[in-house]
């Protein structure tokens, strides 16, 4: 019985100990999983915008080791999860150029894509929209960085609720200054001096030489249809007295006022009194007045 309780004594300790050793690793597993199930991403999201408001994005997703272990070969298998985001992202619009770089090491996703005209180049400088639910950390001629965390439940997080702290980037182009973010619109603005070196007479009248070209070109369009439907008319000689002088008649045929020189006949040739000295039909000359058919056509001779 003594052996027996000097057992119980020794063991209850250890049982003890055992067990304070399992719920202190239990707790320590929940804490690094996360409660409930939900894990903690991060992510920087950097924004490269050029002189006409294209962007250049490289998206740096940083998961749970423990939960990506598991689960991040279902990217690499499904490719697409990636790229669905950002096409369905209305702040994005066109992807282009897109690659994915998934480091199981470090359980990163790297993204980057390009997407055109990003940047909208409106009346009053440019403008990007779409952070409203974001907080500025820090505003400069050079960038602008946002920060923002909630929860997401998407493709990222394979449709698992997880909480998010997301840090965004915008690298502004060179010359750019006067940048602010503007919570009420969640727009970022900024100038840029080669734009406004650039403006000049053509953009501060551009609405009215629109109005004059659209003129110019009405007024080319009647004279033209005006040129090619007019009637034709003979132009009018002007006289010396600055009259259109009269059209005159030509005049008409006259016959000759000198009658035709006569050229004295050989001896021995046929006169008139003789008879016709041509064939009247042919012209054929005729060889003796006693002959009473042509030569040539034999046409009966007066």
């Amino acid at each position: 019985m003594v052996a027996k309780l000097f057992r119980l004594r020794v063991l209850l300790p250890v049982i003890l100990l055992a067990l304070l050793l399992s719920f202190s690793l239990q707790i320590a597993v929940a804490q690094e999983l996360g409660e409930e199930g939900e894990f903690a991403l991060q992510e920087e999201y950097r924004m490269e915008i050029n002189e006409v408001g294209d962007a250049h994005i490289t998206d740096t997703i940083t998961y749970d080791p423990l939960w990506f272990d598991e689960y991040g070969y279902l990217f690499e298998e499904n490719e697409n999860l990636l790229s669905r985001r950002y096409r369905a992202d209305s702040n994005v619009g066109e992807v282009e150029n897109f690659e994915a770089d998934i480091d199981s090491g470090d359980a990163t996703i790297t993204i980057s894509f390009d997407t055109p005209g990003l940047a909208y180049n409106l009346a009053d400088g440019w403008t990007i929209f779409g952070y409203g639910n974001y907080e500025v950390l820090d505003e400069g001629d050079d960038e602008v960085i946002l920060q923002a965390a909630w929860t997401i439940t998407n493709e990222f997080s394979l449709f698992e609720p997880m909480s998010l702290a997301e840090e965004v980037v915008i690298v502004l182009p060179p010359g750019a200054r006067n940048a602010v973010f503007d919570e009420t619109t969640g727009a970022i603005e900024y100038d840029l001096a080669y734009a406004e070196q650039e403006a000049g007479f053509l953009e501060d009248n551009k609405t009215l030489l629109i109005i004059i070209f659209a003129l110019v070109m009405a007024v080319s369009l009647i004279l033209l249809l005006y040129a090619f439907t007019r009637p034709t008319k003979a132009p009018a000689v002007i006289g010396a007295a600055g009259a259109p002088a009269p059209v005159q008649a030509p005049p008409p045929a006259t016959a000759p006022t000198t009658a035709p020189t006569q050229t004295a006949e050989p001896a021995g040739a046929p006169t008139q009194a003789d008879g016709p000295r041509f064939c009247k039909k042919c012209g054929h000359p005729r060889g003796t007045p006693d002959e009473r058919f042509c030569r040539k056509c034999g046409a009966a001779l007066e």
